[in-house]
Parts: structure tokens; C-alpha cells; sequence
């Protein structure tokens, strides 16, 4: 298979303007909760791989996406900062979860007696960073760990007052398929 190695300039190519601005101002506030989720690994050699799983990327490409994060980091960061990142990805909630990345979901499991209302759980949830990308009915509040899903659970509790006993952390374990014994022959 045939090796190619190309230079791109997307800079040049696409407007970043408002988002690399709005990316820049949460890299520099590192919120609690909320979107967008930036999560920075660092590998034993001091270079660092960047994820930004936000909603806002919905209409942007790939290209530009990486465009836009490099422009944040440049923007919030020191310079020496930014030559340390190798691969920057942008991906919205839809696509991260399609791709493995966060497999634990908060739901509201409500009941007939319950003190919060279904669009009071929702309104609560679209605040602590759920994505309504793939259905604005139905959000989907998402997690990379158990951990960081436990926490949002917390603060959704917190956030809404009598809501403790609603919010339940689901773990996705992979399709039924994935578990069914194939046929040979």
C-alpha cells in the first residue's frame, strides 16, 4: 500500500473565529461540568493527544475541527504548550459514543410520586452538558467513566432539589450481537 505524506493548511481554507474563541475561553475556565468536554492525555514523552467532544462541532469538518483547536490552544496556551500537542480530534457527543468513547449515561428513571417533572430532569441535564444532537427530546448525557458519571449524578441531585433517587448511571456493555454465538458452516 503506498505511503503519503501531505501538509494541509486549513488555516488558510476555514473560518475559526467564533469557536476557537469560545474553546479558548473554556480552556482557560476548566468548568465543572458542561460541554465542551476536553480531555488532554499525555504520553511519557511530554507530547499530549487532545479530544474535544462538543456539540458545536456539528457542522464543522474534521479539518477544520483540529484547525479550531489548535487555534483555542494557541490562543489560551503558551506556545511551548501547543508544540507539545501531536493529534487534536473534535468529535460531537453523537460521534464519541458511536465510537466506544463514553459508555456510561445518566437517565432519569422517573415514578408517579416523584418531586421533579420530566422537563425539569431534561432542563437539568441539557445544564450539566447533555447533548440533544440526536433527539432534543430525548438528551443524552454522557461519560468516558464511571467516575466522572458519578459525579454529574451528584451535581444533577444537587442542581435539582428531592431529584436524588431519578438519576441512574447506565454502563453500555456493547450490542446483543457482539454476545451471540456465531454460526458456522
Amino acid at each position: 500500500m503506498p505511503r503519503r505524506r501531505r501538509e494541509i493548511d486549513v488555516r488558510a481554507r476555514l473560518p475559526m473565529g467564533d469557536l476557537a474563541e469560545q474553546l479558548a475561553t473554556e480552556l482557560r475556565a476548566n468548568h465543572e461540568s458542561g460541554q465542551p468536554i476536553i480531555d488532554e492525555q499525555e504520553f511519557p514523552t511530554g507530547k499530549i493527544r487532545v479530544t474535544v467532544i462538543w456539540d458545536q462541532w456539528d457542522r464543522t469538518p474534521s479539518e477544520g475541527r483540529t484547525a479550531i483547536i489548535l487555534r483555542a490552544y494557541e490562543i489560551a496556551e503558551s506556545p511551548e504548550y501547543l508544540s507539545r500537542i501531536v493529534l487534536a480530534s473534535g468529535l460531537t457527543v453523537p460521534e464519541a459514543h458511536a465510537l466506544g468513547m463514553l459508555p456510561y449515561q445518566i437517565i432519569p428513571a422517573l415514578r408517579r410520586g416523584d418531586h421533579v417533572t420530566a422537563d425539569e430532569c431534561r432542563n437539568a441535564m441539557v445544564e450539566e452538558g447533555a447533548s440533544i444532537l440526536s433527539d432534543p427530546t430525548n438528551p443524552q448525557l454522557r461519560f468516558a467513566t464511571e467516575v466522572e458519571a458519578e459525579a454529574s449524578r451528584k451535581r444533577l441531585a444537587d442542581r435539582l432539589p428531592q431529584s436524588e433517587p431519578v438519576w441512574v448511571v447506565t454502563h453500555e456493555v456493547g450490542n446483543v450481537e457482539d454476545w451471540l454465538p456465531t454460526e458456522t458452516g
